[in-house]
């Protein structure tokens, strides 16, 4: 039978809205504030075999691929216990279906009669699940022995009743048992509401048109991705990305240990490839992730990423997306690899380097599908933790504040990056409000604002990011803290197109005088004329990386920074008028203003702000001359091919140079020609070309990147409050310049003594 057109609308529309009902309901019935304020959950609608068919606009990574859940049920209980009408099963195993223990998921499968039509199901984040740690965490674990040990899948819900036996044997694990049964039950109802909404849609339209609906659905949503893909450039393009880790048999004066998250991907007409091999085996600790959490993110920030506008559908996305991993690395764990910081650590270095692939695939397509293109948000990093402890009534308590969802996100081909905007891959997820988390917790929260200077510089700038300051309040015990401790050493949230990294975390616990040295007092804009825009800028200094057992109480205090997002294109092609009013907005300070974007201002007698157009000319200029290789005492490294530098560019003022002569930085009036690469490139004649002045740079698969100028600056430079952590010297920033016009190209995170990554190679 062919479904009629307007049914099919009229069942679209009902399943996404039975789907976002079922996830009011389980907010509505659970008592977490993860739940409730922060929204760290999500509901699904599956085909038969498990693939998502309508999913929430919550947490995409906790069901981008609950297909593997549904799919393990199928191969292995389908006749002990059985799958039948009325059951729901359950599991936390990350090795199966989730992403880490915290994330627990129920699916419940729908009949008519006994035909099997659909799956149902939630993932939620619970404040406990057990383990020798409170939060479901342990920094130290050696192994997933050392870590909470996972439930395997069980069927909590049979034939429509509860199975108390199994919710004994989960809740007894927690040491928030409440919290947890209330979370459950919330589950169960979801289900159970979904199931019967789903069997009433049924009785309505028929079994055939409900079970063809399903069907068109998905077979339109891979139809509709593979004509993105095929309306995007072929090519190759890659990204590394790292996470830092001290596994607990590290000697007391060694490093942290670094661990290299490599993708290369691959599209070719309307299929996508993710490879992944070539990471770097696991760690013998907490930050690993298993298969299934590589494939949920992965297809969470494929849907973010490249599918814009289209139905966020993910099984009609993985027929033309392949992902390939090697097992035994650390974005695919073998047992019994300790996982349970996963998400906070190797997962958010996975969407890294996807929305890093994505992006600059996106930045060489045509005008509509770049204005999808967009830099990296923040990463679950410093500013992110669990706190755990007894309260002044003397109750044990355990949570995430959720702090770190006040990250920045990535700036675009066309607009600033949202401030203080969370994570795009958790497009409904919030950080939990002030005074609600100081009701569950014994915190008080002195500080809570958006930090300037973390956005990421560019010709459009990243978000800001957040800082947070918080003391103990209310109970005499100590607080513990575990901070989840990535992008401490460098920044993580890239940027694209020649733009800048955003600002790294911050964690540190400091005595109440060293925290107000190193943050010094808040700034509002225009406050006075002298102060208008200006950071307390502290000196340098070292403070310790975070470790399992850390504590504060009395009067020390909590400092965490969540990261700014990257930004997009050269710094010095961004609009002077746009710098001022960042400025004004406490959002960029006036020294950075001139360091980062070559934009003077000067303050009048009034407290007004101007750009003052021929010095920022004349400091653009400057700093283009510095790219040159003007300045010996700047590490840049000599021209290596691609043409010789502009002649006159030096010695006549540098009218040739983008920027010059123009307070708008509107870049060169040389003529682009060839294939569009990217913001930056072109491909004319078998050559790859700078996309701003139109100087050949290397042959196509050449090593492009040998043929630009190089800059290497300490990754310090975009630390915040001068906060830097040992194991920083690790890494280094490069900047790429072209030879010719000396516009900022590409911008790298790298380890010293790695080479560049090979970022864009177009296919012969």
């Amino acid at each position: 039978m062919t479904v009629d057109p307007f049914v099919l609308e009229i069942l679209r529309h009902r399943l996404d809205s039975i789907n976002d009902d079922a996830a009011t309901i389980l907010m509505q019935v659970s008592g977490s504030q993860i739940a409730v304020e922060a929204n760290d959950l999500n509901t699904v609608i599956m085909a038969p075999d498990g693939r998502v068919l309508a999913c929430g606009r919550y947490v995409l990574v906790q069901v981008a691929s609950m297909h593997l859940f549904v799919k393990h049920l199928v191969d292995n209980y389908s006749e002990n216990p059985g799958i039948s009408p009325g059951d729901q099963f359950m599991t936390n195993d990350p090795y199966v279906g989730t992403l880490h223990q915290p994330d627990v998921v129920v699916v419940a499968p729908v009949f008519v009669d006994d035909r099997l039509i659909a799956w149902c199901g939630s993932a939620i984040h619970e404040s406990d699940v057990g383990g020798p740690t409170p939060g479901g965490m342990s920094y130290d674990a050696a192994s997933i022995f050392d870590e909470a040990i996972p439930m395997a899948p069980s069927k909590i819900v049979e034939g429509g009743r509860l199975r108390r036996d199994v919710e004994q044997e989960y809740l007894v694990r927690s040491r928030t048992p409440e919290l947890n049964r209330l979370d459950l039950a919330g589950q169960i109802a979801a289900n159970r509401m979904t199931v019967g909404a789903i069997l009433g849609l049924v009785d309505r339209y028929g079994v055939e048109t409900v079970a063809e609906t399903i069907d068109l659905l998905l077979g339109a949503a891979e139809s509709e991705f593979r004509d993105r893909l095929r309306a995007l450039p072929d090519g190759r393009f890659r990204h590394t990305a790292y996470v830092e880790y001290r596994p607990k048999s590290l000697a007391p004066d060694a490093r942290e240990q670094i661990y290299a998250v490599r993708l290369t991907c691959e599209k070719r007409g309307d299929r996508l490839v993710l490879d992944f091999s070539e990471s770097d085996p696991q760690a013998p600790g907490a930050i690993n992730a298993t298969y299934p959490a590589l494939t949920n993110f992965s297809m969470a920030a494929v849907m973010l990423y490249l599918a814009g506008g289209l139905a966020w559908v993910p099984g009609g996305i993985w027929p033309a997306l392949e992902i390939r991993s090697r097992p035994g690395t650390v974005v695919h764990a073998t047992w019994p690899a300790g996982v349970a910081m996963s998400t906070a650590a190797t997962c958010q270095a996975i969407r890294i380097c996807v929305n890093a692939c994505a992006s600059r695939m996106l930045d060489g397509a045509d005008d509509e599908l770049r204005a999808l293109a967009m830099a990296s948000c923040q990463a679950a990093g410093g500013g992110g933790g669990i706190v755990s402890g007894t309260d002044g009534a003397g109750r044990p308590f355990a949570t995430m504040t959720l702090d770190e969802l006040t990250g920045g996100g990535g700036a675009r081909s066309f607009a600033d990056g949202a401030d203080s905007s969370g994570y795009t891959t958790s497009p409904g997820a919030a950080s939990a409000n002030v005074e609600v988390n100081e009701s569950y917790l014994p915190l008080l929260y002195l500080r809570r604002i958006e930090l300037v200077d973390s956005g990421g510089p560019g010709r459009y700038r990243g978000g800001v990011g957040a800082e947070h300051v918080l003391r103990v309040h209310g109970t005499t015990h100590p607080v513990s803290v575990l901070s989840f401790g990535q992008g401490l050493q460098h920044p993580a949230a890239i940027g694209i197109a020649g733009g800048e990294p955003g600002a790294a975390s911050g964690f540190a616990l400091l005595g109440a005088a060293e925290t107000d040295d190193v943050v010094g007092p808040e700034l509002r804009a225009g406050s006075t004329p002298a102060a208008v825009g200006v950071s307390h800028r502290p000196t340098v200094r070292l403070v310790p990386m975070p470790t399992g057992g850390m504590t504060f109480s009395g009067d020390e205090r909590m400092l965490t920074v969540a990261q700014g997002g990257g930004g997009y294109g050269d710094p010095l092609l961004r609009s002077p008028g746009a710098v001022r009013d960042d400025v004004l907005d406490g959002l960029v300070s006036m020294a950075r203003a001139r360091s980062d974007y070559g934009v003077v201002l000067s303050v009048d007698g009034t407290g007004g702000v101007t750009v003052d157009t021929p010095a920022t000319d004349a400091e653009r200029l400057d700093q283009r001359r510095l790219r040159l290789g003007g300045d010996p005492s700047r590490r840049a490294a000599s021209p290596r091919g691609g043409g010789p530098l502009i002649a006159g560019a030096l010695s006549n003022g540098g009218s040739a140079l983008p920027g010059a002569g123009s307070t708008e930085g509107a870049g060169s009036s040389a003529p682009v020609v060839g294939e569009r690469l990217g913001a930056s490139l072109r491909i004319h004649e078998g050559t790859v070309c700078c996309g701003h002045c139109a100087g050949s740079l290397a042959p196509i698969g050449a090593d492009l990147h040998a043929a630009l100028r190089l800059g290497e600056h300490p990754v310090d430079r975009r630390a915040v409050h001068g906060l830097t952590y040992p194991g920083a010297e690790q890494f280094v920033l490069r900047h790429f310049w072209c030879p010719h016009c000396a516009t900022q190209l590409d911008v790298q995170i790298g380890r010293v003594g790695e080479p560049p990554v090979r970022t864009v190679e177009p296919l012969a």
